[in-house]
């Protein structure tokens, strides 16, 4: 090791170094003279490192020329079996001890040479801490064996599988002790472990284990002293024993667990005794840890925690002499905090961001967008800059301390152990260092109120107006200050449900200024205000939604435009505030996503599922939060109508096959599987042309294909064949329509299987293929013409692609066929009529007549459009080069761009055809978005449209018959 030592910056030796050197015999002294470059300002700076240089020489002789992780590791394995032996308690205590002063030196030594880099040093003090802790647990289990506590049983009872968990938290459960840390465990026991002699003294017994435990690290004999052990950090640490049963410990986080909380146990790690409780237990406890939901109102509490720890240490501004390293501003605990505050609010929706230590969270999150690369690594490298700063502050007499020396003789000397030649600079990288934390953080934390302070006062407290305010309010566009200013103030006062808790105003009250500026500038501000208050007066709650949109400015304006413009969309809010988690979580903001990367979030979402309940519950929630952030890309124009309509298919499809999939695989614990037998789920309409909106239902029906000599499954509760599949049916229908408190994710339709209502639910591909070939219906081939697998067996797929493209190009009685569906769209004219002049799903001249072009066209020319089938748009075109039809471009366009009016109109409104909800503000979006200068001109082309489709429709069956 001693080969790559970097020499320190020379210093004057100590007296105490130059006594110790002048003891050395000449074999050591020829040992370490070589290391004396590093030694000699190393000890001479930091007494207590010279001090453990004196009590362990030989030590230090043996081992400095050796390599640092087999040197550790020998330590380590004496560590292990010390708690095996049958020694007494105090030959455990004496090699922990010694152990702790063996790897303390060595690490100070090898870190501050730049053979160790500070990473790396604390994995090695952190793996000290679990052995020292697994050896006394081990030792006193063993004890208690002895005095009969636990059962004789085989395997034996050890440490392993005591059924009692220590947890580390904090730095030592990321492996980043620094130099002096204290440990912060937690101890949860297994309250069913059949392994005592008296169950009902669980507590009791493990409670004492866990007492002379903390006592065997922290009590300083002559040897010193293993670790401070802090036992604070379990639930209710003034009211509960040291040993908690996991029952309890859940009770309290799930009823009363806080977001501090939440915090510790991010970094939490099973470090000694039975890892098997701790698991269950971590497994148990993700769900307070980790919510469904991203957690924006978790700033809040980072906020006033750092406050809390600003005023009670009296952390000033950022400088060198006197500064906290840990706790000041710039430093470690805000690089931490910005991590975990990050952590918390994505990581119950990205499992990766659940990392525990520091930096591969920073890393992380810029993997996942939330944050630059850039920040990730210089957030990154100033962590372990500080970190290695806090060591060397540490190192010099072994206190827990994080505040640089005030004078300027020991600040030199903090300056040279970190190997720079003078205190300037020394004092510029680390004031560079927290000037890249404390700007990274700010961005993350501040209040964004500027408002406040740019354009005059805005106080809605008491019970007259502040005629500064009114003068605010007034220079903001509002007409009526005076209505603007008791409208807030019933928001103050807790008017609303949402605006009741006293968490939901303060957050309010910082959002205000965004809130009115941003509905200012929406148009007129009066009316805008009036739609946010009737918006607000609809809120279930408010602190999760107040609390997001002051960290997010983006979600602020998109809000209030779609109250604006598309109240369908503020609806969603209201109903569901968690569906703006779609706008702002990075790993989301690309619209559009491909099918492979939508089917890995929806699994990712999925696999944190508790339960098939859960799993229902949960592809309701994705479900909503994709559909409103595909209708907001729509709404914003960052996606064409056309990929709205494929993404929404690609959503249905996804979720439709994801949980196909969770029903199948209940439904066989109970009934078995049918031998031999393929399965497979046929779209139909709109999830089958790939065109879904924000409203379609899905139609949908269950093919099967059984071997022959098979009649029934083979499970637990056997079922006939048809009876087996109607039964699977029965529950993917009940899975993607039952109300919960989520919501319903989609209607299903089932009517287009054959035979209609009266026909079974599931049906064989044989009897669909007969059924198709010799008694369908014209109108049935029609909605054929866009059918297609979403989910399939193995093999499967083809033969169904193989009988429809059969069905669909076998001869048939054209004339019969064109009066057929003739009469078709005569009585849809007749019976759904258009609600609407914008209908154009049903209105004469609009995508229903387009539709029926498009889909004889299939039926009578099967050979030449069926590569298109499915395409309405592009067989309109295809017509047209193969001579069939006049004007199938002019007709495709006009297909795309009725699409896109139903595309839009479906996102934005709550009630498509009430004339009083195409407002002023809609139409112009509406316009906007499907490239017109205004509405008029808009609705005039569509007027002129619908003739000419009307006319087209009429050419083409009267020149088909």
């Amino acid at each position: 090791m001693i080969a790559r030592f970097s020499p320190l910056p020379p210093c004057p030796p100590s007296s105490a170094f130059s006594d110790w050197s002048q003891t050395l015999s000449p074999a050591q002294l020829v040992a370490l003279e070589p290391a004396f470059c590093v030694l000699q300002p190393l000890f001479s700076t930091a007494p207590y490192l010279m001090e453990l240089a004196q009590k362990h020489t030989d030590f230090l002789v043996e081992n400095l020329g050796e390599e640092l992780d087999e040197s550790i590791a020998a330590i380590l394995q004496k560590v292990g079996e010390a708690g095996h032996g049958s020694g007494e308690e105090a030959a455990l205590s004496r090699t922990i001890r010694i152990a702790k002063g063996q790897i303390a030196l060595l690490v100070a030594i090898a870190e501050t040479a730049g053979v160790l880099s500070p990473k790396r040093g604390a994995i090695a003090l952190s793996d000290l801490a679990d052995a020292c802790l697994n050896t006394a647990l081990e030792f006193l289990v063993r004890r208690a064996i002895d005095g009969g506590k636990f059962k004789q049983m085989h395997p034996p009872v050890s440490a392993k599988n005591c059924g009692l968990c220590v947890f580390a938290l904090g730095k030592h459960g990321g492996q980043e002790l620094n130099y002096s840390s204290d440990i912060d465990i937690v101890t949860f026991f297994d309250p069913e472990g059949d392994m005592l002699c008296v169950p009902g003294e669980a507590s009791r017994t493990y409670a004492r284990i866990v007492q002379k435990l903390a006592a065997l690290m922290q009590e300083r004999t002559q040897y010193g002293y293993v670790f401070r052990t802090d036992l604070r950090l379990r639930p209710d640490p003034g009211s509960t024993p040291v040993a908690l049963s996991v029952d309890a410990a859940l009770s309290y986080y799930e009823s009363r667990g806080q977001n501090w909380e939440r915090a510790a146990w991010i970094k939490a790690r099973c470090a000694a005794g039975d890892c098997a409780v701790g698991a269950r237990f971590l497994r148990d406890l993700a769900p307070f840890i980790w919510r469904k939901h991203l957690d924006f109102a978790t700033i809040a509490d980072i906020q006033a925690m750092k406050r809390q720890i600003n005023i009670a240490r009296n952390v000033g501004r950022e400088r060198l002499a006197g500064h906290n390293v840990k706790l000041g501003r710039g430093g470690i605990r805000e690089i931490e905090f910005f991590a975990q505050t990050q952590q918390l609010i994505a990581g119950g929706r990205e499992a990766n961001l659940r990392v525990i230590p520091t930096v591969d969270a920073l890393n992380e999150l810029a993997n996942n967008n939330w944050i630059s690369r850039q920040t990730a690594d210089e957030m990154g490298e100033a962590y372990w800059f500080l970190r290695a700063v806090e060591n060397r502050v540490q190192m010099l007499n072994d206190q827990q301390t994080h505040t640089l020396p005030q004078d300027e003789k020991a600040l030199n000397g903090v300056a040279r152990l970190m190997g720079f030649e003078s205190l300037a600079l020394f004092e510029k990288s680390y004031r560079g260092a927290l000037a890249i934390v404390s700007t990274n953080y700010t961005n993350l934390f501040v209040d964004k109120n500027a408002l406040s302070s740019q354009s005059g006062s805005l106080v809605f407290t008491g019970t007259d107006d502040d005629p500064a305010t009114l003068e605010t309010l007034s220079s903001l566009g509002f007409s009526s200050p005076q209505k603007a200013s008791a409208t807030i103030r019933k928001w103050q006062y807790g008017g609303y449900v949402a605006t009741r808790a006293a968490a939901a105003r303060a957050h309010l009250t910082e959002l205000l200024p965004t809130l009115l500026q941003t509905i200012a500038l929406a148009g007129n501000a009066d009316i805008a205000l009036k739609r946010f208050d009737d918006f607000l007066s609809r809120l279930p709650a408010g602190v999760q939604l107040f609390a997001m949109l002051r960290s997010q400015d983006q979600l602020c304006h998109l809000l209030v435009a779609f109250m604006a413009s598309a109240p369908k969309m503020a609806e969603a809010v209201i109903q569901r505030a968690h569906v703006l988690d779609g706008l702002i979580d990075p790993a989301r903001t690309a619209e559009i996503i491909d099918p492979e990367t939508l089917r890995s979030k929806v699994d990712d979402f999925l696999a944190e599922a508790r339960g098939f309940e859960d799993v229902i519950d949960r592809a309701r929630i994705i479900g909503q939060e994709q559909k409103f952030l595909i209708s907001a890309g729509l709404i914003s124009g960052s996606i064409t109508p056309f990929l709205a309509a494929t993404q929404f298919a690609n959503l249905a499809q996804t979720l439709l096959d994801r949980l196909f999939e969770h029903v199948r695989g209940l439904f066989e614990q109970r009934h078995g599987k049918v031998a031999g037998a393929k399965v497979a789920l046929l779209a139909f309409g709109k999830l089958g042309s790939r065109q879904m909106n924000v409203s379609s239902d899905i139609d949908v029906i269950l093919l099967y294909d059984v071997p022959q000599n098979v009649e029934q499954s083979d499970g637990r509760k056997p079922l006939d064949i048809p009876l087996y599949f109607t039964r699977l049916t029965q529950r993917l229908i009940s899975a993607l329509s039952a109300q919960t408190a989520q919501g319903v994710l989609y209607e299903l339709d089932m009517r287009l299987r054959p035979s209609g209502n009266a026909g079974p639910l599931a049906t064989s591909l044989a009897a669909f293929s007969r059924y198709q070939m010799q008694k369908a219906w014209t109108w049935e081939h029609q909605a054929l013409t866009r059918a297609r697998v979403v989910f399939a067996d193995a093999g499967f797929e083809n033969p169904i692609n193989a009988n429809i493209e059969q069905i669909l190009v076998s001869p048939r009685n054209k004339e019969q066929t064109v009066s057929d569906i003739v009469d078709m769209r005569a009585r849809l004219l007749r019976e759904r009529p258009a609600r609407h002049d914008f209908d154009f799903k049903l209105v004469e001249g609009g995508l229903v007549d387009l539709e029926f072009i498009a889909q004889s066209a299939v039926l009578l020319f099967g050979d030449t459009v069926i590569s298109s089938r499915r395409d309405t748009a592009q067989i309109l075109r295809l017509l047209q080069k193969e001579n069939l039809l006049r004007n199938g471009e002019e007709l495709g366009d006009i297909y795309d761009l009725m699409s896109a009016v139903v595309q839009i109109t479906s996102a934005c409104l709550v009630h498509p055809f009430a004339e009083e909800d195409w407002t002023g503000a809609f139409k112009s979006l509406l316009a906007r978005l499907t490239n017109f200068p205004d509405f008029i001109r808009l609705e005039n082309e569509l007027a002129q449209m619908k003739r000419t489709v009307i006319k087209a429709r009429k050419i083409w069956f009267s020149e088909k018959i």
